[in-house]
């Protein structure tokens, strides 16, 4: 039989279908779109007490499928204070309103992240990948269709809201459909554990998106930190695990960590020796934005063993 390496038993492809979407997206010329999709989503998550992303630790720690629905159920009850809560604070933000319209779409996104994870909770991966792999590729067709190409400063209030609605409308549609039909019976005991682990949840969330966006926008002002970002981002959820790895299980994410970082830093050092130009910020900002992410996982999934 083939042995499996040892990351792929943590790995999971479906986390980083999505920020591949916005990536692709971005390279597409729709990084205002990307950018302001992935604000509302992110909005909605933090406003929602990162709850679709708490699921995956709290499904670990219940065996009991009943309590598996009804951390789930209540996820999906979050969502909608969370969309609420985030359209006002969007509001009362100077240059924020125009994300507003977007709000149901990042809780319908959040909402089909809910579906994705109870599949993954109970045992049918394929559903899952299947399913986040629709959302994807909708999130990319209402990102192409939301404006047109463009690789310059486009103002957000420039993005149509209406074909990322839809798509992410028929994402979760799709997402409820399969899990109805195939999460078998319905028996939940409501309970909010996956509540009681918002706060790691949140800074899981937040703490890498935050810093390269910041880092990025300090950095390069009126640079497109669109793909650099995502770019970052899939690197991030490619190392995602609900609990921080042993020293046995990190191992071979530290090697991959390090050699990123490796090459990220010998690519923006070379980035300083190109013309200056769109070629050259790009690459550092990419740079940039791995070495962020690289750091960011290691210090919130990684670890090492110390030898006395």
């Amino acid at each position: 039989m083939k042995k499996k390496h040892p990351f792929s038993y943590l790995f999971r492809p479906a986390d980083i279908l999505l920020p591949l979407a916005f990536l692709a997206a971005s390279l597409l010329g729709r990084g205002a779109a990307a950018l302001a999709l992935f604000a509302a989503l992110y909005a909605v998550k933090l406003c929602s007490l990162a709850a679709s992303d708490g699921l995956r630790a709290t499904f670990a720690a219940q065996p009991s499928v009943k309590y598996v629905q009804g951390s789930a159920i209540v996820a999906l009850i979050a969502q909608l204070p969370g969309a609420a809560l985030a359209a006002l604070i969007l509001h009362l933000i100077p240059g924020t309103r125009a994300l507003i319209p977007l709000v149901p779409c990042g809780m319908l996104l959040n909402a089909e992240q809910v579906f994705c994870e109870y599949l993954y909770a109970i045992g049918d991966k394929k559903s899952a990948m299947f399913s986040w792999c629709i959302t994807a590729v909708l999130t990319l067709l209402g990102l192409m269709l939301c404006m047109p190409r463009n690789y310059g400063a486009v103002e957000i209030a420039a993005v149509d809201p209406v074909w990322p609605l839809i798509t992410s409308a028929l994402s979760a549609c799709v997402g409820l459909v399969i899990c109805i039909a195939l999460g078998g019976k319905r028996n939940p005991v409501l309970n909010f554990e996956v509540m009681r682990r918002a706060p790691l949840s949140m800074l899981q969330a937040a703490l890498c998106p935050a810093l390269m966006l910041a880092a990025l926008t300090l950095l390069w002002p009126a640079g497109p930190v669109a793909a650099p970002l995502f770019a970052g981002l899939a690197l991030y959820e490619a190392c995602r695990t609900p609990f921080r790895r042993s020293p046995l299980e990190s191992r071979p994410l530290n090697r991959l960590l390090l050699a990123v970082a490796a090459v990220a830093g010998v690519c923006g050092a070379l980035s300083r020796l190109l013309p200056h130009g769109p070629l050259s910020d790009a690459v550092a900002m990419t740079s940039v934005a791995l070495l962020i992410a690289a750091l960011c996982a290691f210090g919130l999934y990684g670890s090492i063993t110390i030898k006395k």
